[in-house]
């Protein structure tokens, strides 16, 4: 194999450094590492499968639908990314190019294209975690047999039905497993030039345990200054350690039996400890830029929208589709009164706020003219809030910063610059509030949901061979975007 990537779902280098990983951390000492900064708007695969930013290929973790309502879209499909993107896809490129691929679990990457090579689409995109092999997954087709052969697991979400943290990373352990097996079966028979491997399902761990992933990783630099070998002190750590002890095997296993002679380890974002929650609806409400609705407001909202809807179904009218997973604010607000609103609901670890204006929201922001001067008085107030410099957070106009990109009018139009341990939603009534969750995990997974533990953080892994290294050159964006560049050059392409 000429070059492989192996993604790592949430890959932090501080995690592979830190827990029980020789093998990995043997190759990243002879390699170089790279310091990206992803705005966590933008989903990570999506960057390196095209190269664009969701500016450009519509890839946001949740978007407004822009039609007058309060809508949010929280989906995103390989058939979005290819429609909106101007570059063609890694894969297609290279085929192009007469270099053949084999993918495996990369996300972003179903239904399967026909390809000189090999494909098995990533989870997610509506496919569930269990239950069989959907058509259209693999291609070739006659690769469906392999799969079912082997037992492949596509994803595995928490808690993945399963009622203990323990039996969970088992089961997460055993599909990586088994993904791992089917790459590297599948890559000896078609011998691809170019193969990228994700590991997606350790990012469930990290989102979990990041407290107890770090406990451990301090544990374990403590043995080794006193020269002693660390020994798990629970059940939990000893299946924590022996998760990361499996990822590396599964490494260790790819490059030995495909002997890659370049590598890039690539993760779409990295994974930041949950230390504070934050909600910036509190923030507008308390300065005057949103109205919070009452209780009894609240009902009569609800109550006038039954109503609409009643009718129009007695008149026999069809309700305009929805988005595949639309959300709506968690905050419930006047649509006259408020003239901007928070970021919700986001998977993506992103802090924004939007301005409530006509067009996209029909909002009593009229003109773009008083949209800039609302950012701008917006941004002067919040930074000067005692409660943002105590937490180091700082806004600044976003949206304005694309202009002319196809897609700006579905970004918020500021963002709140800030560490990516300060998660923010709208699911707490307070501006800044610590994380409960920051505790010794319980083997009951019940009620656990994301984030827990851990966040989305906006320093992906970035590490490759040396190799490699004069296909970087001056310009290049310092996000995921460039592993697309990196690739296509390999290959002798210019991008």
């Amino acid at each position: 194999m000429k070059l492989l990537v192996i993604g790592i779902d949430g890959g932090t280098k501080e995690i592979i450094e830190g827990m029980p990983m020789p093998f990995t951390q043997s190759l990243f000492k002879d390699s170089i590492s790279k310091n990206l900064d992803e705005d966590l708007i933008s989903r990570g695969w999506a960057e390196a499968l095209t190269g664009e930013h969701a500016a450009s290929n519509k890839a946001f973790y949740l978007m407004p639908c822009a039609d007058g309502s309060y809508d949010f879209s929280a989906s995103y499909s390989k058939s979005d990314m290819v429609s909106a993107s101007t570059n063609k896809t890694i894969w297609k490129r290279l085929n192009d190019s007469n270099v053949s691929v084999g993918i495996v679990n990369v996300p972003t990457t179903g239904p399967a294209d026909d390809v000189n090579g090999f494909i098995i689409a990533g989870g997610g995109g509506g496919v569930k975690a269990t239950g069989g092999v959907p058509d259209g997954m693999v291609y070739p087709p006659k690769y469906k047999g392999v799969l079912e052969k082997n037992n492949y697991v596509f994803d595995v979400r928490l808690p993945g039905g399963e009622t203990t943290v323990s039996g969970f990373l088992k089961k997460i352990g055993q599909a990586e497993r088994v993904q791992k097996d089917t790459f590297v079966e599948l890559s000896k028979i078609e011998n691809p030039q170019f193969g990228f491997h994700c590991f997606r399902i350790t990012t469930e761990v990290q989102y979990l345990a990041r407290y107890e992933i770090d406990r451990c990783i301090k544990k374990i630099s403590e043995c080794k200054e006193r020269g002693v070998n660390f020994e798990p002190s629970t059940e939990l750590e000893k299946n924590l350690v022996n998760h990361y002890k499996g990822l590396d095997e599964s490494i260790k296993s790819i490059f030995k039996e495909l002997n890659p002679e370049n590598y890039l380890f690539i993760g779409d974002h990295s994974t930041a400890l949950f230390e504070h929650e934050g909600n910036l609806d509190v923030w507008l409400s308390d300065n005057g830029y949103l109205n919070k609705l009452s209780r009894q407001e609240v009902f009569i909202q609800r109550a006038w929208r039954f109503l609409n809807f009643k009718v129009l179904t007695i008149l026999g009218k069809k309700l305009k589709p929805k988005a595949t997973l639309v959300r709506r604010p968690i905050t419930r607000f006047s649509r006259r009164k408020s003239q901007a609103f928070g970021t919700f609901y986001d998977s993506g670890n992103f802090a924004g706020i939007f301005i409530n204006d006509k067009d996209r929201f029909g909002g009593p922001v009229k003109s773009h003219q008083s949209s800039n001067e609302l950012v701008r008085k917006i941004c002067k107030d919040f930074n000067a809030d005692s409660t943002a410099v105590r937490f180091g957070l700082e806004a600044k106009p976003y949206r304005a910063l694309h202009d002319g990109a196809p897609y700006q009018h579905l970004m918020p139009d500021i963002k709140i610059h800030k560490p990516d341990s300060i998660y923010f939603s709208s699911r707490r009534w307070k501006f800044v509030t610590e994380n409960p969750n920051l505790k010794p995990l319980e083997e009951n997974l019940q009620g656990i949901r994301y984030p827990h533990a851990g966040s989305k953080g906006s320093d992906p892994l970035f590490v490759y061979s040396k190799g490699l290294e004069p296909l970087i050159i001056d310009g290049d964006p310092n996000d995921l975007r460039l592993a697309y560049r990196l690739i296509s050059r390999f290959f002798g392409q210019a991008v």
